[in-house]
């Protein structure tokens, strides 16, 4: 499954490239939300689940998934931060960091089997 990881904090991204990626999962990595939209634009690769830190330069996690989802409508998210969000998420998957690897997989195989 093609996956965007986006974080501006490059240990979350190095970390969860690796762990989806050696599930067989196909990983973009991008430190900022303007690079994923760019690579998505340009038609790159079009991701089935986007996995995405809530606080991000410019705009939060959520506006990040409506932006994509007028490329991509059915694309999944999940979103991951460092505080309590969950009120401002409007009904998506939320995972507080820090998380176990097995709590991510386990949302991200969900996902996954729904396809």
């Amino acid at each position: 499954m093609s996956i965007y990881v986006v974080d501006d904090n490059s240990h979350i991204c190095e970390f969860l490239a690796y762990l989806l990626s050696s599930q067989g999962h196909k990983v973009h990595v991008f430190a900022h939300p303007d690079h994923a939209l760019e690579h998505l634009r340009n038609k790159r690769s079009v991701p089935r689940l986007l996995i995405s830190d809530f606080n991000l330069p410019c705009m939060n996690g959520v506006e990040l998934h409506q932006a994509m989802m007028k490329y991509v409508p059915q694309i999944k998210t999940i979103i991951i931060s460092g505080r309590d969000v969950m009120h401002e998420l409007g009904g998506l998957p939320f995972l507080q960091k820090p998380f176990s690897p097995d709590q991510l997989l386990k949302l991200v195989h969900a996902y996954k089997q729904e396809a």
